[in-house]
């Protein structure tokens, strides 16, 4: 079996508060887009073996082996698989490519063996990997609430969009940019919230880009800024995915893109990609 485990940007991310748990509570619409990993898992004579194409990801904290390990240990099937990853979504990039895998390792796992849990007890074990894993169960677009573990689809029309992403060689700690967090009192949620779930039109979208974490990162990353400033002099806008390092904008075919962000894509080290939205 091989699967696309596709990556996401978040066009819009509220912080509405810290809960008991010691996690932020979220309002964010993410989407998926056509840059992805390839999963490939096959049933072996006995055993779990996940091997990752870069090496430093091959350890214990690894998402897609938590994801396989709590399949097994939920389903009681003896683990009996191969899973190996090849990665193309850049790390530390907001892009979600850890969360990714997970999900994708847990619907391919539960497709290979006859399907023996539901949506709802996957996404019981998502919720347990990390705040992102549940909306890699889903296709397309979603909102995703509480911590980011609680996904509604959401049929978002992109036709005509692409996702201009500019990746630098360096990627930001997700847990670091929530400590330096701070909340504030900004409005907007409610009317945002009905032009999502009322109709999710991406053209619409594009005006309203909001990222509550963006302050923390443009500010530790001046880089980032200037990346941003000139992602809205050549596009008209331009955001920072999540926590990670990535900025992009929501192009419509109607504009010019050619000379795109050369100044930056073509530094040593950074990543620089057109992608469509990925169903």
């Amino acid at each position: 079996m091989i699967l696309k485990s596709y990556a996401k940007i978040n066009s819009i991310l509220y912080v509405l508060g810290k809960r008991l748990d010691g996690y932020h509570e979220l309002y964010t619409l993410m989407h998926k887009i056509d840059l992805y990993d390839w999963i490939e898992i096959k049933k072996n004579a006995g055993g779990l073996r996940v091997k990752m194409s870069i090496d430093e990801l091959n350890n214990d904290d690894n998402l897609a082996l938590k994801a396989a390990r709590l399949f097994f240990e939920k389903t009681g099937i003896k683990p009996q698989v191969d899973i190996e990853i090849e990665k193309h979504i850049p790390i530390g990039g907001g892009l979600g490519g850890g969360s990714s895998n997970a999900g994708y390792v847990l619907r391919g796992l539960n497709e290979l063996f006859g399907l023996p849990l539901s949506y709802d007890e996957l996404l019981e074990l998502a919720a347990k990997i990390g705040s992102d894993v549940a909306f890699f169960l889903v296709d397309g677009s979603a909102v995703a609430t509480g911590r980011g573990e609680r996904v509604k689809k959401i049929n978002c029309e992109t036709n005509g969009y692409e996702v201009f992403l500019v990746v630098p060689n360096f990627g930001i700690s997700t847990a670091e940019v929530y400590r330096k967090f701070r909340l504030t009192n900004r409005g907007g949620l409610n009317k945002m919230a009905s032009t999502v779930e009322g109709g999710c039109k991406i053209k619409d979208i594009i005006t309203r880009l909001h990222n509550d974490l963006e302050d923390v990162v443009l500010k530790e990353f001046d880089l980032l800024k200037r990346i941003k400033e000139r992602m809205i002099e050549r596009f008209g806008c331009g955001l920072v995915s999540g926590s990670g390092s990535t900025v992009f904008s929501i192009i419509g075919s109607e504009v010019e893109q050619k000379g795109r962000l050369d100044e930056f894509c073509l530094v040593d080290g950074f990543y620089c990609k057109n992608v469509k939205f990925a169903d």
